[in-house]
């Protein structure tokens, strides 16, 4: 896809989504695993990484402090399944019921008293200062990773990292438990590379060959890909061996060419070891290294030197020989060079870019490692929920990708046994299929089995386990629907519908299926829902699910006087109250959902734009395909199409429910569009009608070689 030559129908579904700028747009289409953001730009990654070397090398042994939902199995998982393959002192641990949400006193003191030196938390932390405190007062560091909302008083631990607390350096606040414990991961992994470390120094100069003097020289340096504030920049102003500062803020003095040289040379190695980046590589090296030799100037070894165009032509197929510019090497490479266009040393940037992903490439277990845990993010972010966009987006493309052939026994299991195996896996069978089952043993009150099966090593093992997790999930969808039908009857009873938020509190229902039965009495109802299971001991553990701009977690915020614990994000929020507090808790409640018109009316006819029948070739609809994967965020685009005629229909027999194929024809242009689980009914409406608006997605219907457009048709209304 050229992103200078957009659809003008893509252009509009891209702005909608808040993707303007070429940078954004690049990322959006081309993002992908090797050129994720770089993990050493977030704030105290280094703290991170050297306190987990520390303990390793110390023979610490080290917890990793999960949580019961699958954003936290699989955070936890992906951690431990990195760390056991260095260290024999780890452990991961996931709180049930009993123990409750976030950091438990009992759980620290403990593993405390098992000799843990080390904590580091997924999913789950920020709100704990009390807990952190206590840890500490046992001589624990505490390492907090979470992407819950921040609280007034953070917790004072060794080191925290949260995408939503500002500055911090992550790429996006809507990164999952799961995404955040991989990103910090990378960082770790990267550090049993060559290049940890290094100063990486990109080169570029050029060389009077009639005079044998320096034109003009400048350089890049980035240690772990971290660009420095400071470029080198010199160039020749005149013949008397004069040379200025390129860059302004780096020197303001005049030099000669011996004093650029050893500037440089103090410019590229002040760290521990030297990487040196060029086009030429060695070759034109030696002529740089010439000019050091006429001044006698002493230059310190460098550990190795690159040559971008060799690598390009190594890991990334590239021909060099018909690649004519540095901007079509990196697109080429799929570097968005659109992010760096307003950069005085754009071309410098863009080059480290470029060793950046080739190094990654070349680096196979590196590239295995993020392929491989790329799964467990797509497992969690799924399941929580989060936005599939920006760096989501390429997480959920490689994992979805991996499904196809896993490479690990535990994935064929689970896949094997929910009849997933050999299928092609999009979000939404992850939504449906894949993170419930996960879900279910937390939700049944074992998540440590889900925990178990995603750090399992051995088929056996992950067969008795995946056998465990089916069976707490048949149950679970068993109690679901008993435990939602409970709630209806409630409903009623107290008319709850009065209400602008449904407000239920049971001791009939189970704890771990509050969220569940909120998310069926939301989707039933269209109102934010708030489901409280309350034990025979007067506490209610409460779930909420809100619908569209209805923020869930704010209304706790409004409420905490009266909870005991509480967290979440604003579609979907626990917490925990004394029952004696419920009347005040839902006056409260009730009190913000009113001032905040929870109760208002939506606009039912949703889609994205409307278009014409005119406007739908497959070259079109083909590009639509390229805004997958769909999910939170990302929904699968809905056009709405009016004054379209139905002029014949074909019925569809299968399973004993009927489908239907209609020729559809606006100004006289004709599509085939499709029905699901229509009636004969239905079927004499649309015969009779003069013409339909219909609202439907668009997609390319594929069959035995053939290609057409087809229109899946959500909602129509009948004139």
């Amino acid at each position: 896809m050229n992103i200078d030559n957009l659809n003008e129908i893509v252009k509009e579904l891209l702005k909608l989504r808040g993707i303007t700028s070429k940078e954004d747009i690049y990322d959006f289409f081309f993002q992908d695993i090797y050129s994720l953001s770089n993990p050493f730009n977030i704030k105290d990654v280094n703290v991170f990484v050297d306190r987990l070397k520390e303990a390793i090398e110390n023979d610490e042994k080290i917890l990793v402090y999960g949580d019961k939902d699958a954003d936290g199995v699989t955070a936890a998982s992906i951690i431990y399944n990195t760390l056991k393959v260095v260290t024999k002192n780890v452990e991961a641990f996931v709180p049930n019921h009993t123990t409750g949400y976030g950091l438990s006193k009992a759980v620290i003191e403990e593993y405390a008293n098992s000799g843990v030196s080390l904590i580091i938390t997924v999913d789950c932390g920020i709100s704990n200062a009390d807990e952190v405190e206590f840890a500490r007062d046992l001589s624990i560091d505490i390492i907090v990773t979470d992407h819950h909302d921040i609280p007034e008083i953070l917790p004072n631990a060794y080191a925290i990292f949260n995408p939503k607390i500002s500055n911090t350096g992550f790429v996006s606040k809507n990164f999952s438990g799961c995404a955040v414990a991989f990103k910090l991961m990378q960082a770790f992994v990267f550090s049993y590379t060559k290049l940890y470390n290094k100063d990486i120094i990109v080169l570029d100069y050029e060389i009077d060959k009639s005079k044998n003097v320096l034109k003009r020289i400048r350089a890049l340096k980035s240690t772990n890909f971290v660009v420095s504030d400071e470029v080198f920049g010199f160039e020749l102003i005149n013949d008397n061996n004069c040379y200025k500062s390129i860059y302004i803020d780096y020197y303001d003095e005049l030099m000669s060419e011996d004093e650029v040289l050893e500037e440089l040379a103090s410019y590229m190695f002040e760290g521990d070891g030297t990487v040196l980046v060029l086009t030429g590589g060695e070759d034109r090296l030696k002529r740089l290294l010439s000019l050091y030799e006429k001044y006698e100037i002493y230059l310190p070894e460098y550990d190795s030197v690159y040559d971008l165009l060799q690598l390009g032509a190594r890991y990334g197929n590239i021909n060099i020989k018909t690649t004519k510019t540095l901007d079509d090497f990196a697109l080429a490479l799929n570097v968005n060079i659109y992010r760096y266009d307003n950069i005085e040393y754009r071309d410098l940037i863009i080059k480290t870019e470029i060793f950046r992903r080739l190094f990654y490439i070349s680096q196979k277990q590196l590239q295995s490692y993020i392929r491989k845990k790329s799964i467990l993010v797509l497992f969690g972010t799924v399941a929580d929920v989060v936005p599939l966009i920006k760096e989501n987006r390429a997480y959920i493309k490689c994992a979805l990708k991996e499904l196809e052939k896993p490479s690990h026994i535990r994935y064929n299991v689970m896949l094997e046994k929910i009849n997933l195996l050999n299928t092609k896996i999009d979000t939404q069978i992850v939504s449906w299929r894949l993170a419930p089952f996960i879900n279910a043993a937390g939700r049944m009150g074992s998540p440590e089995t889900a925990l178990k099966l995603l750090t399992s090593e051995l088929k056996e093992e992950a067969l008795s386990l995946s056998d465990e997790i089916y069976n707490m999930n048949e149950t679970r969808k068993s109690l679901t629907e008993s435990n939602f039908n409970t709630v209806n009857e409630y409903i009623k009873i107290n008319s709850c519908l009065d209400f602008p938020v449904i407000v239920v509190k049971s001791k009939e229902i189970e704890q771990g299926l509050t969220g569940l039965i909120a998310g069926k009495v939301l989707s039933e109802y269209g109102k934010t829902a708030v489901i409280m299971y309350e034990s025979e001991d007067g506490i209610c553990v409460g779930s909420i699910r809100s619908r569209g701009d209805d923020n869930a977690r704010d209304m706790l915020e409004y409420a905490n006087a009266y909870l005991t614990k509480f967290g979440g994000h604003k579609n979907a929020a626990g917490f925990t109250l004394n029952a004696d507090n419920f009347d005040k808790f839902k006056n409260k409640i009730v009190k913000y959902a009113s001032s905040q018109n929870f109760a208002a009316e939506k606009n039912e006819d949703i889609f994205d734009m409307e278009i014409n029948f005119k406007d739908i070739d497959m070259k079109f609809v083909k590009s639509l395909e390229l805004f997958e994967p769909y999910g939170y965020g990302n929904e699968e685009p809905l056009f709405v199409s009016k004054n379209v005629k139905v002029n014949d229909i074909n019925r569809m027999q299968k399973n004993n429910k009927l489908h239907l194929r209609l020729d559809l024809m606006q100004d006289n242009r004709k599509l085939n569009g499709i029905i699901w689980n229509s009636s004969e009914e239905e079927v004499q409406k649309l015969l009779s009608s003069n013409y339909i608006d219909i609202i439907y997605k668009l997609k390319v219907n594929r069959f035995n070689g053939n290609e057409d457009a087809r229109i899946y048709i959500e909602k129509y209304k009948v004139f």
